[in-house]
């Protein structure tokens, strides 16, 4: 199963190209409404350090539509990368065990079993600030 991301598509490139073979994003997915806000000087400061190398119009839309990137606490993000680093060998590890077949199955499970683990510790470092 595919995960596609309903904002961003790489078969559809930015339209700022003088490239007419480029597709056009269909009529559905055309941003055409236009939507103002007004902050106070509090609030634009928190959207400020809140989205990063974003633009305010990209975080405030990705935040409305709940589609944020997981913010992770600077004290745990060396653990969030290593954690990431190992469930990626874990999934290569699992693809080998499914192409071994049958006789793989049981170290298959326990393969699966260790990602979910280490699946939950990685989403816990997202609320652990100490």
């Amino acid at each position: 199963m595919e995960k596609t991301n309903i904002i961003f598509d790489d078969e559809f490139p930015s339209s700022f190209t003088n490239d007419l073979t480029v597709k056009k994003l269909p009529p559905n997915r055309l941003r055409s409404y236009s939507v103002t806000v007004r902050l106070n000087e509090v609030e634009l400061s928190k959207v400020n350090q809140s989205r990063g190398q974003l633009s305010r119009s990209c975080w405030l839309r990705s935040s409305a539509l709940k589609q944020l990137p997981p913010s992770v606490p600077e004290v745990n993000k060396e653990a969030w990368h290593q954690l990431t680093a190992s469930l990626q060998k874990l999934n290569d590890l699992s693809s080998y065990l499914i192409r071994r077949g049958t006789d793989a199955q049981p170290l298959s499970n326990e393969v699966d079993t260790l990602k979910l683990k280490l699946s939950h510790v990685r989403d816990a470092l997202l609320s652990l600030d100490k």
